[in-house]
This record gives structure tokens, C-alpha cells and sequence, in this order.
């Protein structure tokens, strides 16, 4: 590929609804709408026409505190990204699916039957999923020790992406003469034998005619920090200011180099809380407004599981409970994310309801709240200073707030350079510059 301009990643995070609040509560569609495949197609098709990137999807296979009271993500994402991929043409295609309850020959297949249909434009964010209530769904008691779901991942990445391997560009031959279909010289067995896996291969799959899907690891442990240094094409992490952001992303391309790797060959696409509006006050106005949507009592359960705590230990009108706080979120919940929150908390001398509307409001990611020019300064400035390669970009409204985004924004990062004015690669790899 000829050396394109680098320009900003930018990917719609698909959080039904949206980001900020309970949108859902005065938007004008019912609340079905947004667990619906309109929903997503609106967004995708939204996303498509401001050129960005790709749409995220994130999942989770358990139902967590605040799907009771909000609309989440309830269908299967591959059929999800399936139908998008059927109603779109460039967009990017990330689906989440984790390494420590799924199978890696039925996940390699499924990946390389979206890439055919998608022609190239698949993603894999793959997570290492814990918590107790995640295990139950899959025959455990509990969930293996984190050092053990990590080595599993280590091991189901490797298993998928030789999967992926034993089925090459060039594996159909289609000799209509001979009759010879396959080339059994290039569709060969894997023959892997570990500690968690054995397979034998090779995938029963379409060829990966444009390439592996791109690899996209979420987890901010020790552990995740290492697995995405060595295995991933991008890392989505929590970062409040750019000067961490720098840092991880300078860790990132260190240990990647560490891995015989090019240095930046892993990209950095932080969450990125955005609320649009025509001004900063009335920007501000419409965070208000969407965090007041949020019942007291669904802000304490929401705290008190990004906690690691009982809500019957909080109380909203009581100062912040550090001597409560555990050393380690036993429930599951992402460490970095808890780490970001509590940061916040001392820094500002919130207390407990305080400590609440901080989570609504998303402060364990970057935010923005303001105009336009203030949306794509922000933007520009972390990405020109080499802190990031990009954001998912996580709405406060949708769709509507994405096209405020598309309409509004993007424009201003085309007229400083840094953004795409169209789309001049068909695949995901394209599109990050892989």
C-alpha cells in the first residue's frame, strides 16, 4: 500500500441510546427501538456517511446493573454487525467476543465468514471476561483466577489467528479441468496441543482473501497490557488527560518493539465521551439534563458495582466511603476504569453523590463538552501531540448526536488535515493503515 497521511481513527462506540444518562428516557422513539436492528442501522449508516472509521460494539455475557434500567446490547453481535455489513459499504465492522467462554474454532470461523461477507471490514475486540455472574452463564461456580483467564487468551489468540492461517488467499484453486477445488499444499492442519486447547484444523472457512481481521484488545491490567503489546492491531483504553495517554501508547509501542514488532504496528484508540452542542453553555446544559434523567437510585447500584460494593454500604447523602473501598473490584469490573474513577473522585473532594454523577457522566474517559470548534480542538490537539491514533467516540445521543458529530465536527478535522474527505481503502486493515 502507498504511503497514506496519517490521519485520526475515529469509530463509533454503539452504545444503545447513547453514552450520557438515560437518552432513552426522552427520546422520541419507544424504548424497543433501541435494542432493535434500526437502532444500529441508523448509526451505522450515520457513521458511514461521515466517513469514520468503523462501528464498535462492545458485549458482555452476563447482565450487569445497568442493563436493568437502560437499554443494552442485547443482540448477538455477529448477527448484529451481519446486518450492517449487508446495508453498508466502507464502514468498519468490531465485534466484541471474549477468549474465557467462547471456542476458538467456532470464533476463527465466524470471523472469517464476516470478513467474506463484509469484504475485509471486520474487527475483533477480544476481551478476558470476569466475575462471578459471567461464569454461571457457563457451567462454572466461579471464574478462573485472573492469571489463568490470561494465559487462556495468550493461547486462543494464538489457536484463532493460525486458524486463520491454515486457510489462505490462495487456497481456492478452482481448477475446473481437473476438478481440484482446495490446494491441500496451503489448507493444512494446525495440529495444536496446549494446556486449554486442541485442534487439529484446518478451518472449515472462507479464505481471508483481504487479510486476518484486525485485532482489538480492551484491558488495562498488567496482564492485558502485555497480550495487546504482543497481539493486537489496537488497544481501547480509559484515559483522562493526554499526558497518560502518551504514556501508554509510548509503553505500548515499546513492548511491541519488545515482540519483534514495529513499534506502530499497535494503535491507541481511547474512549472519548462527546457532548455536542451549539455552544459550551448549552452543551453543559444537555449534559445536565441527560445525567438527571438517571434515577438516585440507579446511580448507587451503578457506583456501587464499579466499586466492588454492596449498595447497601453507600449512601448518597454520606461522604465518600474510602475505608470501604476493596483493594481489588471483585465483581469483575475493569481495574483501569475503577482506578480512573476513584482518581477523580479524590482529586475533585466529591462526595458519594457526587462520586455517583462523575460515573454517569463517564469520567473514567476523556470528555468533551462544548461546540464544535471546542469537539475538534480536543480531538486535534491529543492526536497532533502523539498521544493517541484515535478515539472511539462515544455519543451522548443517538443517532442524533452522531450526525450533530458527523455534520459538525468532522468538517473541521478535514479543514486541519487530520481526517479522511473520503473513503480510499475497502477494509478495515485499509482504514487503520495496517
Amino acid at each position: 500500500m502507498t504511503a497514506q497521511p496519517r490521519h485520526v481513527i475515529l469509530n463509533a462506540n454503539l452504545i444503545p441510546g447513547g453514552t450520557l444518562g438515560s437518552p432513552w428516557r426522552r427520546a422520541e422513539q419507544p424504548a424497543a427501538h433501541f435494542v432493535g436492528i434500526e437502532h444500529y442501522l441508523d448509526v451505522a449508516r450515520t457513521a458511514e456517511r461521515g466517513l469514520l472509521d468503523a462501528v464498535f460494539l462492545a458485549d458482555s455475557p452476563d447482565i450487569q446493573a445497568k442493563d436493568w434500567n437502560a437499554p443494552s446490547r442485547l443482540l448477538d453481535p455477529f448477527i448484529a454487525q451481519s446486518v450492517l455489513a449487508a446495508h453498508t459499504s466502507h464502514i468498519g465492522l468490531v465485534v466484541t467476543a471474549t477468549t474465557s467462554y467462547s471456542d476458538p474454532y467456532n470464533l476463527a470461523r465466524s470471523f472469517a465468514a464476516l470478513s467474506a461477507v463484509s469484504g475485509g471490514r471486520v474487527g475483533w475486540n477480544y476481551v478476558v471476561t470476569g466475575g462471578d455472574a459471567a461464569a454461571r452463564n457457563y457451567s462454572l461456580s466461579q471464574a478462573p483466577p485472573k492469571s489463568e483467564r490470561y494465559a487462556r487468551a495468550a493461547e486462543f489468540l494464538d489457536v484463532v489467528t493460525a486458524l486463520w492461517d491454515s486457510a489462505p488467499a490462495d487456497a481456492i484453486i478452482g481448477d475446473k479441468a481437473t476438478g481440484r477445488y482446495l490446494d491441500p499444499a496451503v489448507v493444512r492442519p494446525i495440529d495444536h496441543d496446549g494446556k486449554f486447547f486442541r485442534v487439529a484444523g484446518p478451518l472449515k472457512a472462507p479464505p481471508l482473501t483481504h487479510g486476518r481481521p484486525v485485532l482489538i484488545q480492551a484491558g488495562a491490567s498488567t496482564h492485558g497490557v502485555e497480550l495487546g503489546a504482543r497481539t493486537a492491531d489496537a488497544v481501547y483504553s480509559a484515559h483522562v488527560d493526554p499526558g497518560s495517554a502518551a504514556q501508554r501508547r509510548t509503553e505500548l509501542r515499546r513492548r511491541a518493539a519488545d515482540a519483534g514488532r514495529a513499534p506502530d504496528s499497535v494503535k491507541l484508540l481511547p474512549g472519548l465521551i462527546v457532548v455536542l452542542g451549539d455552544s459550551e453553555a448549552a452543551a453543559r446544559r444537555r449534559e445536565r439534563e441527560l445525567i438527571d434523567l438517571i434515577p438516585d437510585e440507579v446511580q448507587l447500584v451503578n457506583l456501587a458495582e464499579r466499586l466492588g460494593l454492596d449498595p447497601a454500604d453507600l449512601d448518597l447523602h454520606a461522604p465518600f466511603p474510602w475505608e470501604r473501598i476493596p483493594d481489588e473490584n471483585t465483581d469483575g469490573g475493569s481495574r483501569g476504569q475503577r482506578a480512573v474513577l476513584l482518581e477523580y473522585v479524590r482529586s475533585s473532594g466529591a462526595d458519594t453523590r457526587g462520586a455517583a454523577r462523575l460515573l454517569a457522566s463517564g469520567s473514567v474517559h476523556a470528555k468533551v463538552v462544548g461546540g464544535p470548534e471546542q469537539v475538534a480542538g480536543f480531538i486535534a490537539d491529543w492526536f497532533s501531540a502523539g498521544a493517541v491514533d484515535g478515539f472511539n467516540v462515544m455519543i451522548d445521543e443517538l443517532p442524533g448526536g452522531l450526525a450533530d458529530f458527523v455534520d459538525h465536527v468532522v468538517p473541521l478535522l478535514r479543514r486541519r488535515g487530520i481526517f479522511r474527505t473520503e473513503y480510499d481503502t475497502t477494509t478495515l486493515r485499509g482504514h487503520y493503515r495496517l
